[in-house]
């Protein structure tokens, strides 16, 4: 099988959705034209989330076009964060620090895919990062801006691949960053600086970030521990019954304004919030696992959250975590557990 006539290696950390647009771009077709020829019409690329589901008839097919291995094509999808940020990949539902798209046919309804602006006015070829599809990833650790969820003139989702939908007579390609609705440029969306409001929290959050962009990402365990124990106190600041006390203790403490998350509709992940309320969050409770356990064992002793409460629906919780819940249990006066 020969290659396709021009075949572009994927730039740094780039997505394999937005690989996929610049393959079909580079060799003078339109995306949905250019997926039409290149795989089975049985299946349709972009009812899906391919950077999720990386499902293996198009894996299988860009390998055999492009000549680059299995392993760098996997690369560029979400999968490459089995064993860092989550433990186990599945198909469906919630993959922990994943944000979603919440697509429904070809649209997305959710603000998934992240991006920095000015990241995208510096390429030489604007492209989406993988990285950015991570939760953890509302600020860009390389201009401290907090990261954009939306186009900022339309409140349109990102969905590069849609820009010549319903534009028959077009068949000259805008930049990846050109909103797809109102064509609008999102690497000239006005930057907001991150607040710093704690030095070392934010120098450790920045290096955590830059960290995804190393093959492989050199995450230890310890550190998958903290990210797993940060993540479950995410999901109980996003809880409308278990969050109220916990958050204004912790904005308390670290004087904050307290802002109000908003309660879904719908049962949604935290991961599926808007950019804002996830990076206001975020700094809430990687401040609290900062000097681990002394905080979170002080939030406890001042009543801000109950030991059961650190344990609900956490059963994949580090052992030594879960090891320290328990001894609260025991400490009923409220005496601070020392070894």
């Amino acid at each position: 099988m020969s290659l396709w006539p021009i075949h572009p290696q994927p730039y740094s950390d780039e997505l394999l959705s937005s690989w996929l647009v610049r393959i079909a771009h580079a060799n003078g077709l339109k995306v949905q034209t250019f997926c039409h020829l290149e795989f089975d019409q049985r299946f349709e690329v972009w009812n899906r989330d391919i950077d999720r589901l990386a499902p293996d008839w198009l894996l299988q097919r860009i390998q055999a076009k492009t000549g680059l291995s299995r392993k760098r094509i996997l690369n560029t999808t979400l999968l490459a964060y089995q064993g860092k940020l989550y433990d186990r990949y599945r198909a469906a539902g919630q993959l922990p620090w994943i944000t979603t798209l919440q697509i429904y046919h070809r649209k997305r309804r959710g603000h998934g895919l992240q991006f920095c602006p000015q990241c995208l006015a510096e390429d030489d070829e604007p492209y989406f990062r993988k990285s950015w599809r991570t939760a953890l990833h509302t600020l860009c650790p390389k201009h401290m801006n907090l990261m954009h969820d939306h186009c900022p003139a339309c409140d349109e989702s990102i969905a590069f691949y849609r820009q010549e939908l319903g534009k028959p007579k077009e068949h000259q390609f805008n930049p990846l960053s050109t909103c797809w609705q109102c064509q609008f440029d999102l690497s000239k969306a006005d930057v907001q600086k991150v607040d710093v409001w704690d030095r070392q929290l934010f120098s450790d959050w920045r290096n955590v970030l830059r960290n995804f962009l190393d093959e492989p990402i050199p995450f230890d365990q310890e550190m998958r521990d903290q990210l797993k124990i940060t993540h479950h106190f995410m999901k109980v600041l996003f809880s409308p019954r278990l969050a109220p006390k916990l958050h204004a203790y912790l904005c308390a403490q670290t004087g904050q304004t307290l802002q109000k998350i908003e309660s879904s509709e719908t049962r949604i992940s935290w991961e599926s919030y808007k950019v804002a309320e996830r990076h206001h969050a975020l700094g809430l409770c990687l401040w609290l696992m900062s000097d681990y356990p002394n905080r979170l064992l002080n939030a406890w002793a001042d009543k801000a959250i109950r030991y059961n409460h650190m344990l609900k629906d956490f059963n994949d919780g580090p052992k030594r975590f879960i090891e320290l819940i328990h001894v609260l249990n025991r400490n009923v006066d409220k005496k601070l557990y020392k070894r």
